[in-house]
């Protein structure tokens, strides 16, 4: 229900206006199109570009060449990698897919946009940036943005980006009928979904009614994101829909109130095809706003199936869940199944999740994270503080229970401080009309596309403080500005690139603490690839840097590890 833990992401879903079938050929001058991932956190936390996949696999099926890329890697500076992707791709379409504004978080440590009270990482100015390199480098290209952080401001985005054309809501059938229909306005502004702005003005046709396509292709990943389906878990979608009110939720804006499920049968053949194509990827994330809502009717029997086929024994699953439906026998299934629990906690205080319209309470929370702990499932409690109607006391009561209920080997927290106010939520609409005043951080931009949040009872950094005072530790944030992380990263992106010349003459330049946080990965991915020459050559460089520091426990470990590979090798 946090826009900063949903998984999808970009261009999501599809449209029940499908045209018919694939047409016999191309008749306009678009024929190569490039979509962007353009969230910058992605250096931080690899979250797959699941809705683009979705978006580019149904475009293929029109004929159109399709071209998935990120900015803002290798490279950190994003417009060397920008003009390398549009040399490369040379595209007739550019689509931004616009994940998230920003972090949702108003207490990172690392973060570039703040004051003393609030400090967040804000993605739009990156954004605008490659909107104008893209502009400079392809004059007269047509940028058509889209995804859940745009749908939830496309008048606002349209006008920050100065672009004309956006999708809000699912992308497939929008951008397919955009493509067809470029250059041609009139045909253009019929659209469903589609927002155009011209003069200052924004001309909005309502979204079709969505529904999945089914058994209509093959299942594909994006290779070139394949470390991301590794670490955090390959996605799949369930259903699409929220019912819930949640006062500063923007789920119920992106995928719509209507639920539209999944026919089980197309879910189970997913998950053999994970099997016997991905022999890497051990984790499913059921990438559902909650996984069991509206009742646990239809995930009772996709979890049913699961075992039933015999999938929990080549798979673990992880979702998200709210406190409410939960029961024994549900809690039950999911630890025979190997599932993991995120669960939306916000707050322990009936007060709180009653002002902010949020369907449990305390009790239905407590309950669910027993039942948890009864069977032996991994639990992530996701808490927010500060949301309206939130006090000392209440603050007090949550950071109790939690203490109550302690982080340990199965269970632990997460949360983030103050209600990050999107356009069109019950959040939004609640300071509207109580005005402005106190509680209020950040700046309050149109469409509320800039960091904005509500936080009570003080502002977001004294209150973080008073928490961590409270738990006796505070989260921890990673840095996305360290330099060896960064690197590692980059070398696994060259390598999911297929680019092992690159990466070979950037792995035997790198400092130490890059290579070591890249070579499993590398490693396992030039021996799996018949690469063997440059797996040994990646180990003895690694080894020799090895044998040259100070040899601690953890060196002696990794020298042991490597020799073992060459060893293989050479055997």
């Amino acid at each position: 229900m946090n826009p900063s833990h949903a998984q999808p992401d970009i261009f999501p879903g599809g449209s029940s206006r499908h045209p018919p079938g694939p047409s016999s050929g191309i008749d306009n001058e678009i024929r190569r199109i490039l979509l962007l991932y353009t969230d910058p956190y992605y250096v931080v936390k690899q979250v797959y570009p699941f809705g683009l996949d979705l978006l580019a696999r149904f475009l293929r099926r029109y004929g159109y060449h399709v071209t998935i890329a990120y900015p803002f890697l290798p490279d950190p500076d994003p417009g060397k990698n920008l003009g390398y992707i549009l040399k490369n791709t040379r595209p007739d379409l550019v689509g931004l897919g616009i994940r998230n504004l920003d972090t949702c978080m108003s207490c990172e440590r690392h973060g570039d946009t703040g004051d003393e009270t609030y400090r967040t990482f804000y993605f739009l100015p990156k954004i605008q940036n490659l909107v104008h390199r893209i502009k400079t480098a392809a004059p007269g290209v047509p940028i058509v943005a889209g995804g859940g952080g745009f749908t939830v401001a496309p008048g606002a985005l349209l006008d920050m980006l100065e672009i004309e054309y956006g999708v809000a809501g699912e992308g497939e059938t929008p951008l397919l009928q955009f493509v067809r229909a470029y250059p041609d306005n009139e045909r253009i502004h019929a659209i469903p979904g589609l927002i155009c702005r011209s003069n200052g003005t924004h001309a909005t046709h309502p979204r079709g009614t969505y529904r999945f396509e089914e058994g209509t292709s093959p299942f594909t990943r994006d290779p070139g994101f394949n470390y991301a389906l590794e670490t955090m878990g390959l996605p799949i979608q369930t259903k699409r829909g929220c019912n819930q009110q949640c006062s500063y939720c923007v789920e119920p804006i992106i995928e719509g109130k209507r639920f539209v499920f999944r026919k089980l049968e197309e879910i189970i053949r997913e998950l053999k095809w994970v099997v016997t194509t991905h022999a890497d990827v051990q984790s499913i994330f059921f990438v559902d706003t909650e996984f069991n809502v509206p009742d646990l009717t239809f995930c009772t029997q996709l979890i049913k199936r699961i075992i039933h086929e015999g999938l929990h024994e080549q798979l673990c699953f992880t979702s998200q869940f709210l406190p409410r439906p939960f029961d024994a026998e549900f809690a039950a299934l999911l630890a025979t199944a190997g599932f993991s629990v995120i669960l939306t906690g916000d707050s322990f205080s009936d007060a709180v999740l009653k002002k902010n319209q949020i369907s449990y309470r305390e009790a239905d929370l407590i309950r669910t994270i027993e039942l948890c702990e009864t069977q032996a499932i991994p639990c992530t409690v996701a808490m927010i503080f500060g949301l309206p109607g939130e006090t000392d006391d209440t603050i007090g009561h949550s950071l109790s229970q939690i203490n109550r209920y302690p982080a340990g080997f199965l269970r632990r927290y997460e949360y983030t401080v103050g209600g990050r106010i999107y356009q069109g939520t019950p959040l939004c609409r609640w300071v509207e009309r109580e005005g402005s005043g106190t509680h209020l951080y950040g700046n309050q931009s149109s469409g509320y596309v800039a960091p904005y949040y509500f936080c009570s009872p003080k502002h977001p950094a004294a209150l973080n403080r008073d928490i961590e005072r409270g738990l006796g530790h505070g989260v921890a944030y990673e840095n996305p500005f360290d330099d060896d992380a960064r690197t590692a990263l980059a070398l696994i992106f060259m390598m999911d690139q297929k680019e092992v010349d690159r990466v070979m003459e950037t792995f035997l330049t790198s400092p130490l603490g890059a290579c070591a946080r890249s070579f499993d990965y590398l490693f396992r991915k030039l021996s799996n690839g018949g690469r063997t020459s440059e797996a040994k050559t990646l180990c003895r460089h690694f080894l020799n840097a090895l044998m040259s520091v100070e040899p601690t426990p953890q060196i002696l470990e990794q020298i042991q590890m490597v020799q073992f590979y060459l060893g293989l090798m050479d055997a």
